[in-house]
């Protein structure tokens, strides 16, 4: 492997990284692969063990939750159910080396859904960036943390609802942080 480990200061941009640390990115990008669909199929069990178990998973600026994959696990079901179908794509790919088994990154993702609420249909759009961190077990890279960053939502009634519970959800937040109960990634 080359001397640039990609340490958390380190701006590897434009560097040609050895087969490792390539094999490594490749492994990394197929996860955010994985995650989408899970979350398109909604196989949860999937879902799931992409994550270490004491992973922390961030989505309150959708209007969702906190926890950790279990517990995210368990509330997707019911959190998903308005939704007819989902469509996850993730772009803009950056990713951090921070060691040898470690890495940070982020992504664009653009989610189109199709909701029925008080009986209309509509296209929900989310567009949000992940902020995540990454650690490899053995030979399998896995999410350490997911923070969901929403930028917008758009659509009719129901992603008017979603919005609402977003702003809720992030005053909480706001809130606990001036308590000194800071989100899982500060």
């Amino acid at each position: 492997m080359n001397d640039h480990s990609g340490g958390p200061e380190e701006s590897l941009d434009g560097w040609v990284l050895d087969q490792e640390r390539l094999a490594d990115r490749l492994a990394i990008t197929d996860l955010l692969t994985a995650y989408a669909y899970a979350i398109d199929d909604r196989n949860w069990s999937r879902w799931e063990s992409l994550f270490l178990p004491d992973a922390v998973i961030d989505y309150t600026s959708a209007g969702g939750i906190v926890g950790n994959p279990a517990e995210l696990a368990a509330w997707m079901p019911d959190a998903m159910a308005a939704f007819e179908f989902c469509l996850h794509s993730t772009s803009t790919h950056e990713v951090r080396f921070t060691g040898p088994d470690s890495a940070t990154g982020r992504a664009h993702v653009f989610n189109r859904n199709g909701a029925r609420w008080d009986g209309q249909f509509e296209i929900v759009d989310v567009g949000a960036i992940y902020e995540d961190t990454y650690a490899r077990r053995g030979n399998q890279w896995l999410f350490a943390g997911r923070f969901e960053h929403t930028e917008y939502i758009t659509g009719g009634k129901f992603a008017a609802m979603i919005r609402d519970a977003a702003a809720v959800a992030v005053a909480v937040a706001v809130a606990d942080s001036a308590e000194g109960r800071m989100p899982p990634f500060g």
